[in-house]
């Protein structure tokens, strides 16, 4: 192979690897959003918003057609590299392509920077041709957008002709009003002579506004240009399509992403990550600033009748009017997020419990006072509970607040609701009393070792056989007693010590699995905390290669409502586990609303289908086995195996045999146990 054929070769394997980086994060990014459509379901309890479902199809849909785009045009751009290659081009251009492409590296700075990154490499691809200026034109709802890219300020004149000139070739239309916005590649100001003007484009996703459009060069000449020039130029348009097309669409679906990641979809509210995040600060800003604020915790009394009444699409309208009452209901500086279904949160910086007491009333009445119209002509209204704290009186740190606001809020309901409660200072002394107990049990629990696994067994209903076994946690105190995991799990979460208890009870699981010379598959529990731990996973990776164990007698479980929250860090997670060889399952499969992404997009060998529908399982209630029975179709068709929860009489165990259920496990067919059978 000569050089000047080696050449073009690099050429082309340049083209293929930027293509293949730009296809990589467009998938990534889509995989992201398919995660948040689904999250919007799931934060929304039930609730049906049908509005940002629609918004995220269509950022969906617009990197699903730029993905065709880099497709189409890396095969574009190749096929020119094959016209140049009959012709004759110099080695420098050839060299000098070769190095821009080497230097496209779409990162989230580049990305969400796009001008400046397009301006960057048009100024050194104007050393393989100096044309005039490049162009970038793309469909707003009320108007079209124009960035023209000059290689120098040119002379008012000039720019008034080239701009005649775009408006005549591309026949921009005349009903909607043409922003444009000028971007110097260079500060030089010049003036040039030339009799014609020359003008390149290539089109793309013209259906996608606000992404797709038209890119193209500008070139003031004095004669035609040469068909090797015209060549030349669309090679440089190829590049350019994969800079421009690409970190716009990119840049518009992180922006809309990192808003997503960080608001309630429904309400456009604070989420929880994000207020306990800001809970945080402000703890620490007052203890530095030495002033108070305080909490309201708010629940809404009754919604689930609501919902269940009048339709999710009502309960959405509530939800949304209750965020606006709240959003009026405070002072700039302040802050409102929506925690849960029907759960809210206002922050009040630099306030006095007195004051707070003085909000929390004015919300109260002002949501008793509202009223809602259905679509059916209904008029309803809705209620709230409150819950009312101050820092530092209720709590000196953000975990003491929120379980002193939590117990309060109760309180507020246990008084028969609409009620705002403020708690006293005994409640508090014995409620951050029982707290600071249950941790020293949790933390003397860690240091001790005094955690254990339980093992219940997962038999395989073909043969009634086990096949595997779940690792549960229990705790296990100095004088014997045995204390089940839901008394200390979520409390090991909230204090941050989770990962802690996983280490000790997959430590200890897996050393019982080797000492025992089992076979069978283990079932290992996932908190959300473990998933993007880089450091939990080397420590169960070792592990699991010290004890010689095989990588496919592990299976991990993560709940489907955990893995929604982390979509794009499970997915990761998923493949990571795939790629070493251990399985994976879904765990409460059905109880969210994300389950069929799961199956369709997921790696998954496993899904365990959630205990409810197992235990509300009746012969007579054709409904009731119509759910099973659809959820162990989909998954034979996929090659997932499935696994009933909650197995309790012998009634169901036929009928989940009948249905055709992979495997099944519950209290009927064995209890958790220190020991495998």
């Amino acid at each position: 192979m000569s050089k000047k054929d080696q050449q073009f070769e690099n050429l082309r394997r340049e083209i293929a690897l930027k293509s293949g980086t730009v296809l990589e994060n467009l998938l990534r990014y889509n995989s992201l959003i398919k995660g948040l459509q689904n999250e919007v379901k799931n934060l929304s309890e039930g609730v049906n918003p049908e509005y940002f479902r629609l918004l995220l199809k269509n950022i969906e849909k617009n990197i699903a057609s730029n993905i065709e785009l880099v497709k189409e045009g890396s095969i574009k751009a190749i096929n020119l590299i094959s016209t140049l290659e009959k012709e004759v081009i110099d080695k420098k251009l050839l060299q000098e392509e070769t190095k821009i492409l080497k230097e496209i590296v779409l990162s989230r700075e580049n990305i969400m920077d796009w001008k400046g990154y397009a301006r960057e490499i048009l100024k050194k691809l104007r050393k393989i041709y100096p044309y005039d200026a490049f162009f970038f034109i793309f469909e707003e709802e009320q108007h079209l957008k124009v960035y023209l890219f000059t290689s120098y300020r040119m002379e008012k004149t000039t720019e008034r002709t080239v701009i005649g000139a775009l408006k005549e070739r591309l026949g921009l239309p005349l009903h909607k009003k043409i922003e444009f916005e000028e971007v110097p590649i260079t500060g030089k100001r010049m003036q040039k002579h030339f009799r014609q003007i020359h003008i390149e484009t290539h089109s793309f996703l013209q259906d996608s506004p606000g992404i797709g459009g038209v890119l193209g060069l500008v070139v003031l000449s004095e004669s035609r240009l040469t068909k090797k020039e015209e060549n030349i130029l669309n090679s440089i348009l190829s590049i350019m399509t994969l800079v421009t097309g690409s970190s716009r669409a990119l840049s518009r679906a992180i922006t809309e992403l990192e808003y997503y990641a960080g608001h309630d979809p429904l309400t456009g509210l604070y989420n929880r990550r994000i207020f306990e995040d800001l809970l945080r600060y402000e703890v620490s800003r007052a203890q530095r600033k030495n002033y108070h604020f305080s909490l309201i915790l708010i629940d809404l009394d009754n919604f689930k009748y609501i919902n269940d009444t009048y339709g999710h699409h009502t309960g959405d309208m509530v939800l949304k009017s209750v965020a606006d009452i709240l959003e009026s209901s405070i002072r700039d500086g302040d802050l409102v997020a929506r925690i849960g279904g029907d759960e809210f949160v206002i922050m009040l910086s630099e306030t006095p419990l007195e004051q707070a007491i003085q909000v929390a009333e004015r919300i109260r009445k002002n949501l008793e006072e509202n009223r809602i119209c259905t679509m059916d002509g209904s008029v309803i209204s809705v209620s709230a509970s409150l819950g009312v704290v101050e820092f530092p009186t209720h709590g000196r740190t953000k975990e003491e607040l929120l379980i002193v606001v939590d117990n309060a809020l109760y309180r507020a309901k246990d008084m028969g609701k609409n009620k705002v409660y403020v708690p006293t200072v005994e409640e508090i002394e014995n409620t951050i009393k029982e707290k600071r107990k249950e941790f020293a049990v949790l933390q003397e629990a860690i240091e001790n070792d005094l955690f254990i696994p339980f093992f219940q067994p997962i038999y395989d209903l073909k043969n009634d056989t086990v096949h595997a076994y779940e690792v549960l946690a229990r705790l296990k105190t100095e004088d014997g007693e045995i204390i089940s995991a839901y008394r200390f799990i979520s409390l090991a979460e909230k204090l941050g010590k989770i990962k802690e208890v996983d280490r000790i009870i997959i430590k200890k699981a897996l050393g019982m699995k080797k000492r025992h010379n089992i076979k069978e598959k283990l079932f290992i529990n996932l908190s959300a905390k473990d998933i993007s731990d880089g450091d939990f996973w080397d420590y169960i990776f070792t592990e699991v290669q010290n004890l010689k164990i095989s990588p496919e007698e592990i299976v991990f479980e993560i709940t489907e409502r955990e893995a929604v929250r982390e979509i794009a860090e499970v997915q990761m997670l998923i493949l990571r586990l795939k790629e070493k060889g251990f399985c994976f399952a879904i765990d409460d499969f059905g109880s969210g609303y994300s389950s069929f992404y799961y199956m369709k997009y997921f790696p998954i060998d496993y899904v365990k289908i959630d205990g409810e529908f197992i235990r509300e399982l009746n012969p007579a209630d054709t409904k009731s086995v119509a759910f099973v029975e659809s959820m162990n179709f989909l998954c034979k068709k996929l090659q997932i195996k499935t696994v009933a929860e909650s197995i309790e009489s012998q009634e169901i165990l036929k009928l989940l045999k009948d249905i055709g259920i992979d495997f099944g496990q519950g209290f009927y067919l064995g209890y958790p146990s220190p020991t495998f059978l």
